[in-house]
């Protein structure tokens, strides 16, 4: 349905240009854009999962028979006028978790820095008050979907705006991976301390042995002397990797640091099974989101 109005063009003309992968399919919400990821997994294939933002872009006439039907669910006894309000809530009963914004477009040819065909004081005037309803009616329908329906509603001039929109989102949804890890104080390893400092890597490559004894030591309960172990043994990723790669079998690359003799202390001790199958897992997996302790 979002593709029977012209002005779609835009949209799809300017994923295009960003090299943005999109596809057109039916959707459970008409009139919708939304967004999925994939998401590796241990198998090495990639499992895809939905975003919980959803865009339903409709023109101000349908915005304004959801109107009609709002009111009428409100004042209660009323037969709902046929419009796009009740295929929208079935959705959000069907998914809970997802966070709907509506885009109101206004007219084709009222958008900012193009050519207008109103007025001069017309030219900053919000869409909403196109729609020729008091501004109470407005605002009465805008609080009840933001409340009940946790649904936002924004008034745009036009499918570039609709465009700018869709780009916003989509800018934002892509750093959320980032921004969680940023965000998350549960990290698997201590940011204290003064070897958070980062270590100094020369031209000639000096420093990069220190930098992987550090990668190890990020690890839960591991040493300096634990960690210097493993690296001496191997001395960059690489010859970790080879000697992994070597290995006949999953149960051998599990305990291949095992014996390694850990110096300092009281007396010497073994890496372990334990700490050699979590290096493991570490060099070895594919999945960003795997928990190594």
């Amino acid at each position: 349905m979002l593709l029977q109005d012209s002005g779609c063009d835009v949209l799809l003309s300017t994923l295009a240009g960003l090299e943005q992968r999109n596809r057109v399919e039916e959707h459970d919400l008409t009139h919708s854009v939304s967004w999925s990821r994939k998401l590796p997994t241990e198998d090495e294939d990639c499992r895809v999962v939905q975003e919980d933002q959803v865009l339903m872009v409709v023109t101000q006439l349908e915005f304004k028979d959801m109107m009609m039907s709002i009111k009428q669910t409100l004042i209660g006894g009323c037969e709902e006028a046929n419009s796009l309000f009740q295929p929208l809530c079935d959705y959000l009963n069907r998914n809970t978790g997802a966070v709907v914004s509506l885009l109101v477009t206004g007219r084709q040819n009222c958008q900012r820095g193009g050519s207008y065909d109103v007025d001069d004081d017309e030219d900053e005037v919000c869409p909403r008050s196109h729609l020729g309803l008091q501004n109470i009616d407005i605002e009465q329908v805008l609080v009840y979907l933001q409340l009940c329906k946790n649904v936002t509603v924004h008034f745009l001039f036009g499918w570039q705006e609709v465009t700018d929109h869709v780009c916003a989102v989509t800018k934002a949804l892509s750093k959320r991976p980032f921004r969680t890890l940023q965000d998350n104080p549960d990290l698997g390893f201590c940011v204290n301390g003064l070897w958070t400092g980062g270590v100094r890597v020369e031209r000639s490559g000096r420093g990069l042995a220190q930098v992987w004894t550090r990668q190890i030591q990020q690890l839960n309960r591991v040493s300096v002397a634990m960690a210097a172990a493993v690296t001496t043994a191997y001395p960059s990723p690489q010859l970790l990797l080879q000697a992994y790669e070597k290995t006949e079998s999953e149960e051998e690359q599990c305990g291949l640091l095992a014996d390694l003799t850990v110096r300092g202390g009281a007396k010497e001790r073994r890496i372990g099974p334990e700490l050699s199958n979590r290096v493991h897992r570490f060099m070895i997996s594919q999945n960003p989101e795997l928990v190594l302790d």
